[in-house]
Order: C-alpha cells, then sequence, then structure tokens
C-alpha cells in the first residue's frame, strides 16, 4: 500500500507574447501564482511550508558537513523558474548522470564542482555522461498520491501505446527523468547527497535530518501549478488537437489518486498532470546512453505538462530543445506516429496546441 500523504515520519513536524513555437516568458506568467502552498493546506501546514522554504533557500557548507564535491550550495540553486520549487533554466542548473561505475555509480548524479585551496573548479564530465535539467517540484504531493499500476492495455488512443513503471521491482519509481526516485522523501535525500554533497555521515557529524524532513514536507505541500484563466477560443481548439494528434496517449490529462491520498485531502480523486508516470521509449535521437532502474538508454519517463509555459524555454531532459514546438519535434519512439502527425498540421492549428500548451 502507498503511503498517505502526510507521513508518519513527519509528526514530529506536525508541531512545527504568443507566436507559434515561443512560449510565454516567464515574466507574462508571474501573475499566476507558482509556489504556493496546496488549497487544502491548513494553517499548521502553512507554518511548516514556511519553516520548510526557508531550509530549501538556505546555504549548505563546509560548516554542515557539505563534502568537496557538489552541483549547488541550494536547493533553490536549481528549483527557481519561475518562483522557489521551480524549474532550472540557466546553464549552471543542469546536472550531469553518468553510467561510469567508477565515478558516482549507474543513473547517478556526476557531482561537477568541487572545493580547491584556491577556490572552486569544474570537473570534466566523464564520456558517455548526459545532462539533466532540473524539474519543477510544484504539484509533486499530489503526483505522490496517485494510483501507479503497470497497464495490461494500450492506453486509449490511434497508436495502441502501452508504458512502463519504472525503479525497480521493490521499489517502483514515479519521479526523474527516468523514474528511479519511489518517492518525495528519497527524493530530497537523494538531492542532498548528489547535488549538495551532504553524505549520511561526514566524520562523525550525523546527515542533516531534520532540514531533509522539512523540505520533503515543503514540497509535498507545494501547491500544483496554477492554471491560466479565460484562454480563450485558440487555446480550446488546441486542447482538442492535442487530444486527436495523439499526444493524450502518453500525457494522461488525468491520474487517479489512491483512496487514501484523496481521503486526505478532501478532494476529487482525480488531478489533471498531463503524464501518466511511465516510461516510453523515446527514439535513438533522445537516447543518452544511461540506464536507470527498468529504464534504458531511451527511456524517459512521461513529464508532467502542468506548468509546462513557465518551465522553460529549454525542453526536454537535457535542454537540446528551444520551444515547445521543436521538443515535440523530437519526439520518436513510441511518439513517432505522434510526431508525425504533428508534422502534418496545418499552421494554425499548431499554434493552437501551443498556445494550450502554455496555459496548462
Amino acid at each position: 500500500m502507498r503511503p498517505c500523504l502526510w507521513m508518519p515520519g513527519f509528526a514530529v513536524l506536525a508541531g512545527l507574447a504568443v507566436s507559434l513555437g515561443i512560449s510565454v516568458a516567464v515574466a507574462q506568467m508571474d501573475d499566476r501564482n507558482f509556489g504556493e502552498p496546496r488549497a487544502d493546506a491548513s494553517e499548521a501546514d502553512r507554518k511548516i511550508f514556511a519553516d520548510g522554504l526557508k531550509q530549501f533557500s538556505r546555504t549548505w557548507g563546509e560548516h554542515d558537513g557539505a563534502g568537496e564535491r557538489f552541483n549547488e550550495h541550494s536547493c533553490l540553486g536549481c528549483h527557481s523558474v519561475p518562483k522557489p520549487g521551480g524549474s532550472g533554466t540557466g546553464t549552471n542548473t543542469f546536472v550531469v548522470v553518468s553510467n561510469d561505475i567508477s565515478d558516482a555509480g549507474g543513473g547517478h548524479v556526476f557531482q561537477r564542482l568541487q572545493r580547491t585551496g584556491s577556490g572552486i573548479a569544474e570537473i570534466p564530465a566523464p564520456a558517455g555522461s548526459s545532462r539533466r535539467k532540473a524539474p519543477m517540484l510544484f504539484g509533486l504531493g499530489l503526483l505522490d498520491g496517485a494510483a501507479l499500476e503497470q497497464p495490461t492495455a494500450p492506453a486509449p488512443g490511434p497508436d495502441r501505446i502501452i508504458g512502463r513503471v519504472g525503479g525497480t521491482p521493490a521499489q517502483p519509481g514515479r519521479f526523474g527523468w527516468k523514474a528511479r526516485i519511489p518517492d518525495i522523501e528519497t527524493f530530497v535525500a537523494t538531492a542532498f547527497a548528489e547535488e549538495l554533497g551532504l553524505p549520511r555521515t561526514t566524520a562523525g557529524q550525523t546527515y542533516p535530518d531534520i532540514a531533509i524532513e522539512e523540505i520533503a514536507v515543503f514540497v509535498r505541500l507545494l501547491g500544483p501549478p496554477p492554471r491560466q484563466r479565460d484562454a480563450g477560443e485558440r487555446a480550446a481548439a488546441g486542447e482538442r488537437i492535442f487530444a486527436e494528434t495523439g499526444c493524450a496517449q502518453c500525457h494522461t490529462p488525468s491520474l487517479r489518486l489512491t483512496h487514501e491520498a484523496a481521503a486526505e485531502l478532501d478532494r476529487e480523486p482525480e488531478i489533471r498532470a498531463y503524464t501518466d508516470l511511465l516510461l516510453h521509449d523515446m527514439g535513438p535521437g533522445l537516447a543518452d546512453g544511461i540506464i536507470e532502474g527498468k529504464a534504458g538508454p531511451a527511456d524517459f519517463r512521461t513529464p508532467p505538462l502542468w506548468g509546462v509555459g513557465a518551465s522553460g524555454p529549454p525542453y526536454l531532459h537535457d535542454g537540446r530543445a528551444r520551444d515547445l514546438a521543436e521538443a515535440i519535434g523530437m519526439h520518436d519512439g513510441d511518439a513517432r506516429d505522434t510526431r508525425l502527425r504533428w508534422e502534418r498540421l496545418p499552421p494554425a492549428d499548431r499554434e493552437a496546441l501551443i498556445r494550450f500548451l502554455e496555459t496548462l
């Protein structure tokens, strides 16, 4: 059984301009309330949220037990666009993963910065490594409560696509570009070790468990990206084209929450995140050579599309796509036929589909 959204391990904290292919600029998105607590959050939750945001934003250094190698000094360093908990779009927010067992292990983050006697030096990435864009964290608490099952039949649509649950048999995965991470707690603890260079113990100093718990609860309480209101007829037409083109076969508009999650949140049992949380073969063009759990070199988890207009540019796992239209045009493998239908769309229909995506 999946744990409910408020983990028992956290009980201690309970007392604490639009044109085809061009995304809406982040500055134009700021009137939407990104980075706020979920609507169901109580006053006590909001206090915990505020405490977690402080930990999320603070700088971690040697005095905290941080090791010599790291990618950033804080969570905010990679998750800041358009608000804390968002994506990372700058060059310095991309990390590197590698299958090089001699370094960080298969599918693990390669720590690219190292303290030296004269400052900080960048470590060259190993051969065969791949860049990774920092994802948005908005709504992760809801995604953590979504039912995750291996499909036994193709998704509704023209291409008979069947996704696969990621992770390992013992720990099915739902987070990360290759669905390696099973839950928010593991997500945060892994980031401490692999991004901030904070190992579980350093010279006898214990891992900062309380900080990790506070950040995990902060992430769990982050509300989903707010949808743009009064999007207009063009976006409505784009939603229809999105389905007809086949995008919804993997970017499933709605996910069902588990019974426990829906009961705890006292909300409808569906969330509209536009993902199936499953792995799909994206073809040789996007393959990165990295194996993570059940995910092979060309396998990637369907990323949620809610908030996609504010999460870039750039787009895709390694930021190679300069805009949403280019990202769609790079789909292959399971999404090949959907991409071909996209390519056959008249320009007005493509523009409408992009406009729809920008409203999510």
